[in-house]
């Protein structure tokens, strides 16, 4: 086979089985939603004191990406057990809500390994309990919007929307205000300890 044949028969076969860039580029993710029942269910541990989130894929060929969520306690470990408690991942919104996908911890690192096996950035997010539950009282607010946020650092974070939902689709509401995480890993977290999962 001639030199060049060749070089090309590899590129073309690399290019059949990388995974597709996502539709938002580096950030790994366009948008993700979880409505007001999803969030109070996993808050609803006396020990939660915040809610990460990760970026991640649905499947390898998911270019719109999407986010996993779990509830951590202030030590920053996750509230997790396997069997009742889970990783949930938005999956889709319909009948104005957001059924959640609930992942083991294998599962949810295969999803996150989905984002960096595309070449894009991977990082998680932690918000308050108190910051997300305000945002749920506010009037018109029936669920969250997560959207990717690259900082002066270079790093990126997500910011969080007050957000209503109608049949199958989300959007996000003008007040109150969306919040920017001041606790995205990595580099809040430096040395990212092993309870986050996307190290």
């Amino acid at each position: 086979m001639p030199l060049l044949a060749g070089a090309c028969a590899v590129l073309l076969s690399a290019s059949c089985t990388a995974p597709p860039k996502s539709l938002a580029g580096e950030s790994g993710f366009v948008e993700a939603y979880f409505d007001a029942s999803a969030l109070n269910s996993l808050m609803a541990d006396a020990s939660c004191t915040h809610v990460r989130f990760y970026n991640a894929r649905r499947v390898a060929s998911d270019t719109k990406g999407t986010c996993i969520a779990i509830a951590v306690k202030s030590t920053g470990e996750p509230i997790y057990n396997g069997t009742s408690l889970k990783y949930r991942m938005h999956d889709r919104i319909t009948s104005a809500t957001t059924p959640m996908t609930l992942l083991t911890v294998q599962e949810a690192k295969d999803r996150i390994n989905f984002v960096k096996n595309a070449g894009e950035k991977s990082y998680a997010a932690n918000f308050k309990k108190a910051d997300i539950q305000g945002m749920l009282a506010a009037a018109g607010c029936t669920g969250i919007k997560l959207t990717p946020e690259r900082q002066t650092s270079g790093y990126y974070t997500m910011r969080m929307h007050p957000a209503s939902f109608s049949g199958t689709s989300g959007q996000a509401n003008p007040a109150p205000p969306a919040i920017i995480t001041t606790e995205p890993c990595p580099n809040y977290c430096g040395d990212v300890p092993t309870y986050y999962i996307h190290n």
